[in-house]
């Protein structure tokens, strides 16, 4: 013990700099936990939706949602989202899982509907990822 107290007084730099980058290590993990608090993936978003009753919205246009959805989604195309929020006003209970083509558009809305009390989640990578993960899809 007195061998790393006497390597400390004689290498303080190091010493601050490993102290510097722990700092910054813990920073970087705070912002990626607070940022990727609202993403879920296609299985976490499976058992929000059987354990929790989940309510998938969809936020594609209709006719995309038409050729491939999620069973039991919602479509709300985007728009009328962001026009009019309190189309969700029902679901405010609830888990709302965000759904786009590529998990992108999502993000914005499940963190604006986060702000106004829901418990909104963003589905990560879309419905790319949840075709990619071959879960089930309804084409009407």
């Amino acid at each position: 013990m007195q061998d790393f107290t006497v390597f400390i007084a004689n290498h303080m730099g190091l010493f601050y700099g490993l102290g510097a980058i722990l700092i910054a290590l813990m920073f970087i993990e705070y912002l990626r936990n607070k940022r990727s608090n609202f993403h879920v993936g296609p299985s976490e978003a499976v058992q929000l939706i059987n354990r929790h009753n989940a309510v998938v919205i969809d936020v594609r246009p209709n006719d995309t949602y038409n050729k491939g959805h999620i069973v039991d989604s919602v479509c709300i195309p985007a728009h009328e989202l962001t026009d009019s929020p309190k189309k969700l006003g029902k679901y405010k209970g609830k888990p709302v899982i965000l759904v786009c083509n590529t998990g992108m558009q999502t993000q914005k809305i499940a963190a604006s509907l986060k702000k106004q009390g829901y418990t909104a989640f963003s589905l990560s990578g879309g419905m790319r990822a949840w075709s990619d993960a071959q879960l089930p899809l309804v084409k009407e």
